[in-house]
């Protein structure tokens, strides 16, 4: 949510009208590794997203809202990161090992 804050705020400061009642689909998964693959397609579509807006904003040379996509894309990708990780631990444990070690 803090990230669509930070959007709908520089909407606003551009005068313009966020629309917040169209959201994307929300997939939830059957199982965790089934989450995360929910998940990991989620913050690719994203990541993909943000890039194309800030090679938009570079192009009408809006910095100001270059500077603030570049911020929200880095936290975008540690996020793609971190499933991946799961993911990654989840194949090399086994599910059954790898929900033990969360609950520690």
């Amino acid at each position: 949510m803090k990230h669509a804050e930070k959007l709908i705020g520089r909407i606003i400061f551009l005068e313009g009208s966020p629309t917040v009642s169209q959201l994307n689909s929300i997939h939830i998964g059957s199982s965790v590794p089934v989450q995360f693959k929910n998940d990991c397609a989620a913050e690719t579509d994203a990541v993909k997203s943000y890039n194309e807006g800030i090679k938009l904003a570079s192009d009408l040379a809006d910095n100001g809202t270059r500077e603030l996509l570049e911020s929200i894309l880095k936290d975008e990708e540690n996020h793609l990161d971190w499933i991946e990780t799961q993911l990654d631990q989840i194949d090399q444990m086994a599910i059954q090992n790898y929900l033990v070690e969360q609950v520690d």
